[in-house]
């Protein structure tokens, strides 16, 4: 992934327009702390690591179990097949197979 190029001012905005959607503070409560942030990490290029994605487990088990073919439950949840048996290491769960009444219906006729 390609390294993004700002300036100094462009990342006093990102991490003001952070704090405040994040926060919800307004900007002149938050300017003190950006000015900290920036003051801390002046001349360093720290490394902070790509927030985790998280996947609806539940939803994309339900899918599967209601026997959606994976192909659409990974488009539907953006997953690729690794990344499902990553989420299932047991295996893929299988079709729940519906409950049909296996009694006829007998009907009297006269």
């Amino acid at each position: 992934m390609a390294k993004r190029r700002e300036t100094t001012e462009q990342l006093r905005e990102r991490i003001l327009a952070a704090m405040l959607a994040d926060i919800g503070i307004s900007e002149r409560m938050a300017q003190p702390f950006v000015d900290s942030v920036m003051h801390c990490f002046a001349g360093e290029q720290p490394y902070f690591p790509a927030v985790a994605k998280t996947y609806a487990v539940e939803e994309i088990r339900a899918a599967l179990k209601k026997g959606i073919p994976v192909k659409q439950v990974m488009r539907q949840f953006d997953v690729s097949r690794s990344k499902l048996h990553e989420l299932f290491p047991g295996g893929l769960p299988k079709r729940e197979e519906s409950e049909v009444s296996t009694l006829s219906m007998k009907v009297a006729t006269n």
